[in-house]
């Protein structure tokens, strides 16, 4: 069977959702059959980052209530092959699904699909919720005492809720600062928290432009592709050295058409 792992954050604005999608992309295209689920009820947007806003029907709390069938809500993602979603609900409240009603569909969907989650901000009941459905989470943090204290109390949260097996992914870190050591910075915060540093993303500008046309990142900029299959392999246990991910030149946005419409 496969495995169910969560993103999450704590504190929302940290990059959480693009690491998500750019994870779940990337293990799609080292071949894992993957299925993206958005447990940020009434909130969702992966279904735009993914370019999928006009195929969704059917979502998660539809298949809580009975409404279809699991496979009604699974949707395909053209653009990467191996690679579907399940979408939150834009209506409804958090708590809509329950925690054993989100348990009974990441069970399902294991059967065929490696599982991301993708976990709403914050740590009231909706973090709860999409905990319980996972064995495994990557904290998604940045380089600051205040992050890394949420990141701290989300840990924390984690094993209380039977998640052990947790790792840290540092985001948004300034170039000027990796190049004056930041990622030896981050590697420190990593000990401090007692968790696995999965990778470190420099901030960039290309992230959000990618998310506006409904396409990951992976598939538009060679570095980044190598830096998420190097957080990939990371997570599938091999050990990898860390190369920050840098932000593109003015250059590199033109010639691979990150222009806004």
């Amino acid at each position: 069977m496969n495995e169910a792992l969560l993103i999450t954050s704590g504190k929302g604005g940290v990059g959480k959702s693009t690491l998500a999608v750019n994870l779940a992309a990337t293990l799609a295209l080292m071949g894992h059959a993957v299925v993206l689920v958005d447990a940020d009820t009434g909130l969702r947007s992966l279904d735009m980052m993914l370019g999928l806003e006009n195929d969704v029907v059917y979502d998660l709390t539809d298949v809580a209530e009975g409404v279809c069938k699991l496979r009604q809500a699974i949707v395909p993602v053209p653009s990467v092959l191996g690679l579907r979603m399940v979408a939150a609900s834009a209506l409804r409240d958090t708590g809509s699904v329950s925690r054993g009603k989100m348990r009974e569909i990441i069970g399902e969907l294991k059967e065929r699909f490696y599982v991301v989650i993708d976990c709403p901000a914050g740590v009231d009941e909706g973090f709860r919720i999409a905990a319980s459905g996972a064995e495994r989470a990557i904290i998604v943090t940045q380089n600051d005492p205040v992050c890394a204290r949420d990141a701290e109390r989300v840990k924390g949260l984690l094993e209380r809720a039977g998640v052990t097996d947790v790792m840290l992914v540092v985001n948004h870190a300034r170039r000027e600062r990796l190049k004056r050591g930041e990622t030896s910075a981050c590697e420190r915060l990593a000990e401090r928290l007692d968790l696995p540093l999965l990778g470190v993303i420099g901030e960039n500008d290309a992230f959000r432009i990618a998310a506006q046309k409904g396409c990951p990142l992976v598939l538009k900029d060679k570095e980044t592709e190598q830096t998420f299959e190097a957080i990939a392999r990371r997570l599938q246990g091999e050990s990898l050295p860390l190369k920050p991910l840098g932000r593109l030149t003015l250059w590199q946005w033109l010639k691979k058409d990150y222009r806004d419409d």
